[in-house]
């Protein structure tokens, strides 16, 4: 394991030493590096679907892994500087794409991406640039970025290509205006895309399993939704944050989804056959309970989709 680190270390020490351009993202820090003298690499150049095949190109392939503290308003503004540093240096953009206009989960798995926790990508929020540069002796051939976020940082994964022969042509990428669209990604497609969605609007007191009266959007859309889909099996799960014992906040967030549960069958008439409810506690943080914002985060209902059958 040491020789093999220490092979790493020193393949991403020479290859950046020849490095004439560097697309590293602002005020960030390197946490993981992989360098390797020729390798397969995928490089997806359009949306996903099961009939395509995805682009490989080989050559020698360097993987960096990016944090920037404090996170981004946006994956687009984190992404943006980046890709104009690609353009200033003579880079196409091959490809561009946001989380459901890219294929969401199927997108995200068929990428060679280092994994966590170093590198986290929030499948309902990542975006993916793909850029070449024609002739390139010095610099890559090809880059590729994923950048994605949570509550407290950004992460970026830069992908770069040295010394390949062929890249797919560039494909009509999706216009900035679409990829800005998809920040707010609808509940349902979120719940189809991801296999959950976090109800987001609504209205519990403090320390209490009592929900406000509403009106909950999320309700309504979910409702509707399952109206359509008679066969559609979903479970509520609660969350809290750490405060307290893990005993009294799995009930409190049990409470809270059955809560929802009964919402949704008394005031939205949907069947008893199709809901479940559960409480989680603290058990599944989406971010640090360090902090009032972390807290607030992890204190949720979340709607899983079971089956649709």
């Amino acid at each position: 394991m040491l020789a093999r680190f220490l092979l790493s270390v020193a393949l991403a020490t020479i290859a950046t030493s020849s490095y004439a351009f560097d697309v590293a993202p602002d005020n960030a820090t390197a946490v993981l590096s992989d360098t390797s003298p020729a390798d397969d690499v995928r490089l997806p150049n359009s949306v996903w679907t099961s009939d395509k095949e995805v682009p490989v190109v080989q050559g020698q392939v360097r993987r960096t892994v990016y944090q920037r503290p404090g996170g981004t308003p946006t994956t687009l503004q984190f992404l943006t500087p980046m890709q104009e540093r690609l353009e200033a240096e003579g880079y196409d953009i091959v490809f561009t794409c946001s989380d459901r206009v890219c294929g969401g989960f199927e997108f995200r798995f068929q990428l060679d991406l280092l994994g966590e926790p170093e590198m986290h990508v929030d499948l309902g929020d990542f975006r993916y640039l793909l850029a070449r540069k024609r002739g390139a002796t010095v610099d890559p051939f090809a880059v590729s970025i994923v950048v994605s976020r949570d509550a407290n940082t950004s992460f970026a994964h830069i992908t770069e290509v040295f010394g390949a022969e062929a890249l797919p042509e560039a494909v009509e990428a999706v216009p900035t205006t679409e990829i800005e669209a998809t920040n707010t990604t609808p509940l349902i497609e979120r719940l189809l895309t991801t296999g959950r969605a976090v109800l987001t609007d609504l209205d519990f007191g403090s320390g209490s399993a009592d929900l406000g009266d509403g009106p909950f959007v999320s309700l309504s859309a979910l409702a509707g939704w399952l109206a359509e889909n008679p066969n559609a099996r979903i479970i509520l799960v609660g969350h809290t944050d750490a405060v307290g014992s893990l005993e009294n906040n799995t009930a409190l967030s049990k409470r809270r989804a059955e809560s929802v549960l009964v919402r949704l069958r008394d005031g939205f008439s949907v069947s008893d056959v199709q809901l479940s409810a559960e409480g989680a506690g603290y058990l599944s943080p989406r971010a640090s309970n360090l902090s009032d914002d972390g807290r607030s985060l992890n204190r949720r209902v979340e709607v899983v989709l079971l089956s649709l059958e």
